[in-house]
């Protein structure tokens, strides 16, 4: 039978938090950040859904992130739209919600954002700091040794934006933990509720973003999200 501390150990995952704010902003157009730019090809247009403009929530730049999960190593940059009315968001990218990689930093350029298009209440650089992270009880992806059950205590789970680690779920575990989805998504970021920046997924809730693990799926992207 595992103990408490052998199951932690087991199942720690590094992870990088995202840092909003809080130090001297570089004005590095590649920065990660929330809310101010977001670079994209050139030509490469604003993204709307029913004719209206999607906000801008961040922006991530990976090559300066401390710890990168498999999922992500061949992406260095990577910028989240959304609908403001989150309302019932699609399970997968490209209506109400867009996710967009892009696996080099060359030639990268900021979008210039329409006019009508809503924004987060105050934008921030943000920096990368390495975490250690640790599964929620109902994570899917929790591992018990064998002959052991569950710990019924908390482990360390970090409830920030983040790449890696395990979803900090609220509710439950994301949809695609119960139900099968020929893309096999699996977790590979979150976005959090950041009130700096005044972005509030409904009651302080966050954004989970999974990528298709099947062949063939690598560039199909699906999202749940969950608040109190």
């Amino acid at each position: 039978m595992a103990t408490f501390a052998e199951f932690k150990k087991v199942n720690a995952r590094k992870a990088s938090i995202l840092q909003v704010g809080g130090f001297r902003p570089t004005l590095d157009p590649t920065a990660s950040n929330f809310g101010l730019a977001a670079l994209g090809l050139p030509g490469e247009a604003w993204p709307t859904w029913e004719s209206k403009p999607l906000l801008f929530v961040c922006q991530m730049n990976l090559t300066t992130a401390p710890a990168v999960p498999d999922l992500l190593v061949d992406i260095r940059l990577l910028t989240f739209f959304i609908s403001p009315d989150l309302g019932d968001l699609s399970r997968e990218n490209g209506s109400e919600w867009r996710l967009r990689t892009y696996g080099s930093l060359e030639g990268l350029v900021r979008i210039p954002a329409p006019a009508d298009a809503p924004t987060v209440k105050k934008g921030f650089e943000c920096r990368w700091e390495e975490c250690e992270d640790h599964p929620n009880y109902d994570d899917p992806e929790m591992v018990t040794p064998a002959g052991s059950r569950r710990p019924k205590g908390e482990m360390d789970n970090v409830a920030r934006t983040k790449v890696g680690g395990y979803a900090t779920t609220i509710q439950s575990e994301p949809w695609w933990g119960h139900t099968h989805h020929d893309s096999d998504p699996r977790f590979c970021l979150q976005i959090n509720s950041e009130e700096k920046a005044g972005l509030i997924f409904g009651d302080g809730g966050c954004v989970y973003l999974a990528r298709g693990t099947a062949r063939g799926s690598e560039s199909r992207w699906f999202l749940d999200w969950q608040c109190f």
